[in-house]
C-alpha cells in the first residue's frame, strides 16, 4: 500500500494528464453509447406500438372518385422508410427528437465530460499547490517569512513549491544576517564611540593646558605634552583605519579556488616558524592528504595569522596548530599553553574593540578575533573559542 501511495505521489503532472485524457475518452464513449442506445430504445418502443398496423410490403387501399363519380381504387405499398407517416403527431415529434438526440449525444457528452474532467483534474492536481504558492507569494511580498510551504507531492508543482520554500528559507536567512549585521554595526559604533572618548578627553585637556599655561610651562613640559598628544592622535588614526578595514571586510567577496591542502599547510608551517621565534611551534596536519579543496586561501591565511599572533602573545612557551577536514569544513585550530580565556572572554572576545582584563592598559585595539569571526562567517564557517590547557580557538571554513 505504501509503495502504491509512493508511486501516486511521485507521478508527474504530464503522466497524470495523459491518464485523465484516456479516462475522459473512455468515459465519454461509454456514456455516449449508452445515451444513444437509450434513444434507439425509445424509438423502438414507439415503433412497437404501430407494428400491429403495419408489416413490410402490406397493401393499403386508398379510395378515390373520378369525374363520373365512379369509385376508383388505388393500392399503395408502404415500406419501413416511410413507416413514420402512420405515427400520431405527438409520437412523431418524440420519435424525431430521439432520432436527433441519438446523433447529437456524442459531441454533447464529449463536451460535458471534458469539462468535468478538467474541473476534476484542476481540483485534484493544480488547485491546492496554486493556493499554496499564491499565499506564499502574498506573504513574501508583505515581508512575512515566518511560515512554511508544505506540499507532499513530488510532481512538477511539488518541485515548484519546494523551490519556493528554499527561496523563503534563503530570504529568512538573509534577513537574519542583515539584522545581525545591523546589530553588529550598532555595537561596533557604540564601542568605537566609547573608545574614542578617552583619547579625545585627554587631547582636549592637553590642548587647554597648552593654551592657558604655555607661557609659564618649561620647554621640557611642552615637549612632553606634545608627545602625549601625538600618541593619542596616532591612537585615533588607528581607530579610524580599523573602522575602514572593518567596512572593507563587509564588502569582501569570497573567491573560492581549488587549492592543494598540503601547499596551504606548508605556508602555515613557514608562517608559524617565522612568528613563533621565541616559542615552541608545532603543526599537525591530521588526515590531510595530497587533495584539493575549494577555498579562498587569502582569507584562510589572514584568519590563521591573526589567531597565531594572538596565541604567541599569550602563550607561555608553546603554540600548537592543527589542520583537518570535518563534515565539509576545513578546520584550523590554534592553541597555546597560556592562561586561557576567562568566562567573560569566551562570550565577548569576538566583539569589536573588546579587551580582556590584562590588556586594558596596552595599545592593542581588540579587533583580531572580531575580524577572524567576520571572515570565517563570510566563508560559510564559524569561529569557536574554548579552553583546553590554555586558549583553544577553532576556525572553520566551508
Amino acid at each position: 500500500m505504501d509503495k502504491i501511495k509512493s508511486l501516486i505521489y511521485k507521478k508527474s503532472i504530464k503522466k497524470d494528464f495523459a491518464i485523465y485524457i484516456l479516462l475522459y475518452i473512455l468515459l465519454s464513449l461509454i456514456i455516449s453509447l449508452f445515451c444513444a442506445g437509450l434513444c434507439k430504445f425509445g424509438q423502438h418502443q414507439i415503433n412497437e406500438r404501430y407494428m400491429a398496423e403495419f408489416n413490410n410490403n402490406e397493401k393499403f387501399i386508398e379510395k378515390n372518385f373520378n369525374s363520373s363519380n365512379d369509385e376508383e381504387f388505388k393500392i399503395k405499398y408502404y415500406t419501413e422508410d416511410d413507416f413514420t407517416v402512420l405515427f400520431e403527431p405527438f409520437d412523431n415529434l418524440i420519435y424525431n427528437i430521439l432520432q436527433f438526440c441519438s446523433v447529437a449525444v456524442y459531441p454533447v457528452i464529449f463536451i460535458i465530460c471534458i469539462g468535468i474532467t478538467s474541473i476534476f483534474f484542476y481540483r485534484r492536481k493544480i488547485q491546492k499547490p496554486l493556493e499554496i504558492l499564491s499565499s506564499a507569494a502574498e506573504n513574501i511580498s508583505n515581508n512575512n517569512l515566518d511560515f512554511k510551504i508544505i506540499y507532499d507531492r513530488n510532481d512538477e508543482l511539488g518541485k515548484l513549491c519546494l523551490s519556493f520554500e528554499k527561496m523563503r528559507c534563503q530570504l529568512w536567512n538573509n534577513n537574519i544576517e542583515m539584522w545581525r549585521q545591523i546589530e553588529e554595526r550598532k555595537r561596533l559604533n557604540a564601542a568605537f564611540s566609547h573608545d574614542l572618548r578617552t583619547p579625545l578627553t585627554i587631547l582636549k585637556g592637553q590642548s587647554e593646558m597648552l593654551t592657558n599655561y604655555s607661557s609659564i610651562m618649561s620647554n621640557e613640559k611642552i615637549t612632553e605634552t606634545a608627545e602625549m598628544m601625538k600618541s593619542h592622535i596616532t591612537r585615533l588614526e588607528n581607530y579610524v583605519n580599523t573602522m575602514n578595514d572593518l567596512q572593507r571586510l563587509e564588502d569582501i567577496e569570497i573567491q573560492r579556488k581549488d587549492i592543494y591542502v598540503y601547499e596551504m599547510v606548508r605556508q602555515m608551517r613557514e608562517t608559524g616558524a617565522s612568528v613563533c621565534k621565541n616559542k615552541k611551534f608545532i603543526l599537525n596536519d591530521v588526515r590531510i592528504n595530497n587533495e584539493k579543496k575549494e577555498a579562498d586561501l587569502s582569507i584562510v591565511m589572514q584568519v590563521y595569522e591573526n589567531l597565531l599572533t594572538n596565541a604567541v602573545r599569550f602563550a607561555h612557551s608553546m603554540v600548537n596548530v592543527s589542520v583537518y577536514n570535518k563534515d565539509n569544513y576545513l578546520c584550523v585550530i590554534v592553541s597555546d599553553d597560556g592562561n586561557g580565556f576567562s568566562e567573560k572572554d569566551l562570550t565577548e572576545a569576538t566583539r569589536p574593540f573588546y579587551k580582556s582584563a590584562e590588556e586594558i592598559s596596552n595599545k592593542h585595539l581588540g579587533m583580531g578575533l572580531n575580524i577572524c569571526k567576520v571572515l570565517c562567517e563570510k566563508h560559510g564557517g564559524y569561529l569557536k573559542l574554548e579552553n583546553n590547557d590554555g586558549a583553544y580557538v577553532t576556525a572553520a571554513f566551508r
